[in-house]
């Protein structure tokens, strides 16, 4: 072999060595350059689709202006449903209640971003007819309790643990326990008499009474929880970190004091979002554990 060819030989096998060791650098420098078209991001499915089309579609609308992605509404058939979406990756964010948060952050990874600014002070109602003479929870002893879905804080988790504090286990105390699936169904269910108690989020329920799905005629508030946190956007870990916080920012430049942001705010029932952390929830977790459900 000739001393040219030897040399054109040691060229190549350089260059070959060059391309193996730049190309996977090259590959990756190029995933994190990668940026979405498009943001699914799964509600909880607390309300009928329709409702949450009409509760959510001017909020993905300023997202879309703000970040410069499309969105993509993802309801889920219940709150575990959505939990196995996000574990899919299948969304990209999710609106959780504090529950299926604290379960997604912790077999899932999930980072919050937001909360509004009613979610660090939330409260459950529990209702009853108009026409009951009962006036408090003690007073339905032996009668049917309806909760909301098994996965909900507001519908299950936190009316359980106040129940606690009063001494009534549920299963012992009233005489059959349902659960709906969702707070518009739960309300539904003590207007038309199918349960005796239900309990449920008290913003739904308030917009059920203002918008006339409920009358205050027929269904009473026999008590108000205390406040307690919930709900909170969350981020799946595989989406991007400059993705998340063009998101985050967009959601807190969402101001009560401009009209087009009050119209959305309004249709959140919120005055505006606050940045969420881990540490707004560790009272939530320590009930959860309590009570075997995370």
């Amino acid at each position: 072999m000739t001393k040219r060819m030897l040399l054109a030989l040691m060229i190549l096998c350089l260059s070959i060595g060059l391309v193996l060791i730049l190309n996977p650098m090259d590959i990756l420098d190029q995933q994190k350059s990668e940026r979405p078209t498009m943001i699914r991001i799964g509600v909880l499915p607390d309300e009928t689709e329709a409702k949450l089309r009409e509760r959510y579609l001017p909020l993905f609308q300023h997202l879309e202006s703000a970040v410069g992605l499309k969105t993509e509404l993802v309801v889920p058939k219940s709150y575990s449903h959505l939990l196995e979406l996000f574990s899919q990756n299948q969304v990209d964010i999710a609106y959780f209640g504090g529950l299926t948060f604290l379960k997604a952050h912790k077999q899932l990874g999930a980072a919050p971003m937001v909360m509004r600014d009613t979610d660090l002070r939330f409260r459950s109602y529990f209702l009853a007819r108009s026409d009951r003479i009962e006036k408090t929870i003690h007073d339905f002893k032996g009668q049917r309790l309806a909760f909301g879905a098994k996965l909900s804080t507001s519908g299950h988790l936190m009316p359980r643990h106040f129940l606690q504090t009063k001494g009534i286990v549920p299963e012992t105390y009233f005489s059959e326990i349902k659960f709906s699936g969702a707070h518009d169904k739960t309300g539904f269910l003590v207007r038309d008499g199918m349960v005796d108690l239900g309990v449920a989020n008290a913003s739904i329920i308030d917009s059920m009474f203002s918008d006339g799905q409920l009358s205050k005629t027929n269904v009473q508030i026999i008590w108000k929880t205390p406040p307690y946190p919930d709900y909170v956007w969350a981020a799946n870990k595989g989406l991007g970190a400059e993705v998340r916080n063009s998101l985050i920012q967009a959601f807190l430049q969402l101001s009560p004091t401009d009209e087009p942001d009050t119209a959305i705010l309004n249709k959140l029932h919120a005055g505006g979002f606050l940045p969420a952390s881990l540490d707004d929830f560790q009272e939530l977790s320590t009930i959860a554990e309590s009570l075997g459900m995370l």
